[in-house]
């Protein structure tokens, strides 16, 4: 024979069973950084450009979305292995520092934007103190109003902040008419040389924008990039 309940029974059955279904969490996908959302490079050598990866989980329980990658500065880039990470999976965010025009103390941010139900926005931090060996002042080449097929000439000086004699070993560049002369002699730890930069422009040009990466026998900074700025015009006899 069928069982009959009494009314308050089934009241209470039903209560219970939406109780039950209000307490389920809906799936969530979560964002994790393993090893935490912040981390030091320690010492960079200027002009060298360094790599970290970290380890980024989905902590929730429906798939991970990420979404644009965001850094404070053109010197930091970021790669994503993986925008859809499943409920317990692992991805990884490399990022990279390019330490060429710095010195001292650094501080860089980036953000991860994702679905993560507890943060939408998730901000790695990262510091580092970049050293510089190699001090060139200042620390590019100016050939303003230069004429063509004259020869202009700019100095720079190099100050050797290592600990070893310092020898410039030459230059390349794929700047047309620009010649740097080097010291001959290595310059010592703690003193200063002069480069002269010799550039004869074979055309008018309204805006130069190129560089030169000096080579050193330094082995923390092997190549030293110089920036090059000017212009060039016609030759006018006075």
């Amino acid at each position: 024979m069928p069982r009959h309940y009494q009314p308050s029974v089934l009241r209470a059955a039903c209560l219970a069973a939406l109780l039950l279904l209000s307490q389920r969490s809906p799936a969530q996908p979560g964002l994790l950084v393993v090893g935490g959302t912040s981390f030091d490079l320690a010492t960079v050598y200027r002009g060298s450009v360094v790599e970290h990866t970290l380890t980024l989980k989905n902590s929730g329980t429906d798939t991970l979305l990420i979404g644009r990658v965001d850094v404070s500065c053109g010197c930091t880039g970021s790669v994503v292995s993986n925008e859809r990470i499943p409920p317990g999976g692992t991805g990884t965010l490399l990022i990279t520092f390019n330490s060429r025009n710095f010195t001292g103390p650094v501080h860089k941010t980036v953000t991860v934007h994702s679905n993560a139900h507890d943060a939408g926005e998730t901000l790695i931090q990262f510091t580092a103190t970049v050293v510089n060996e190699i001090a060139l002042n200042p620390q590019h080449l100016l050939f303003q109003d230069a004429e063509v097929k004259q020869t202009r000439v700019v100095t720079i000086t190099v100050t050797n902040n290592g600990a070893s004699p310092l020898s410039l070993k030459g230059f390349k560049t794929q700047m047309k008419g620009l010649v740097l002369k080097l010291p001959a002699d290595p310059i010592a730890p703690g003193a200063t040389a002069s480069i002269t930069g010799e550039f004869t422009p074979d055309a008018p040009s309204p805006l130069i924008n190129e560089g030169v990466f000096l080579m050193t026998d330094n082995p923390h900074q092997p190549e030293v990039y110089i920036q090059v700025f000017g212009s060039a015009r016609e030759f006018k006899f006075e």
